[in-house]
C-alpha cells in the first residue's frame, strides 16, 4: 500500500460513511466469524453440551490462537496491522496458522468432533491454503473469503436462520473497497472462492 492510499484511507476512516465502513471491517475479522460458526455449528449435533467443546477447541487452534499471535506481532511492529496488509507478510502468517490448524484437527479427531464442525474446518483449510498460494501474488480478500464461506455455510446449516450472514456478508466487501484495503476484483475473487470452498466442503463431508 503505498503512502499516498493509506493517506486516503486514513481520511476516508474519519468520514461518518468511513466509520460504519470501519466498524463493518473490524466487527467482522475473519476469526471472530468464523469462530462463531465454529460454535455455532457444534450445536448442530444431537449431545451438544458434550460437541460444544469441539467447537471451542477448534475456534481456539483454527482462528484465535494465531489471531493473537498477529495481534502481538503486529503491536510490537512485526507487522504492518492486524490485517497483514503487506501480502508479503501474508503467506509466513497463513503457513504457522495452516499448522495451529492441524494441530488442532489431531485434537478434534481424538474428542470426535461432529460433522458439522468438520465441513466448516474444510472450508477453512480450503481458505488458509488459496491464501497461502495467491497472496504473494495478489492480494486476494480474506474478510470477503470469509463472509462467502460463512453466507454460504450458514444456510446449509440453519437455513433461513443464516440471513444475517447474507445481509453482512455484501455490507463487509463493501467496506472492504470503499477503506482501499482491496480491489474490487480482490473481493469478489475472495467472495466466490469462499463460497465454493465451503459450499463443496461442507456438503461433501455432511451431505
Amino acid at each position: 500500500m503505498t503512502t499516498a492510499t493509506t493517506t486516503l484511507t486514513a481520511e476516508r476512516s474519519l468520514t461518518a460513511v468511513g466509520r460504519v465502513a470501519r466498524s463493518a471491517t473490524e466487527i467482522a475479522q475473519p476469526p471472530l466469524v468464523l469462530s462463531l460458526l465454529l460454535i455455532l455449528a457444534s450445536l448442530l449435533s444431537d449431545q451438544w453440551m458434550v460437541s460444544v467443546w469441539s467447537g471451542i477447541v477448534a475456534a481456539l487452534f483454527i482462528c484465535l490462537v494465531p489471531f493473537a499471535v498477529v495481534l502481538i506481532l503486529a503491536k510490537r511492529g512485526r507487522l504492518t496491522d492486524h490485517h497483514v496488509g503487506d501480502k508479503k507478510q501474508r503467506r509466513p502468517v497463513m503457513l504457522w496458522t495452516l499448522g495451529s490448524a492441524l494441530l488442532g484437527c489431531a485434537i478434534l479427531s481424538l474428542m470426535g468432533a461432529p460433522e458439522p464442525v468438520w465441513g466448516l474446518i474444510g472450508g477453512i483449510l480450503c481458505g488458509i491454503v488459496a491464501l497461502i498460494l495467491v497472496s504473494p501474488i495478489w492480494k486476494i480478500s480474506g474478510h470477503a473469503m470469509t463472509l462467502g464461506g460463512a453466507t454460504v455455510s450458514a444456510v446449509l446449516m440453519f437455513g433461513w436462520l443464516g440471513l444475517p450472514f447474507v445481509v453482512a456478508a455484501p455490507l463487509v466487501c463493501w467496506s472492504r473497497v470503499y477503506l482501499r484495503d482491496h480491489s474490487a476484483p480482490q473481493v469478489i475473487a475472495g467472495f466466490i472462492t469462499g463460497v465454493v470452498a465451503f459450499g463443496a466442503s461442507y456438503t461433501l463431508i455432511v451431505g
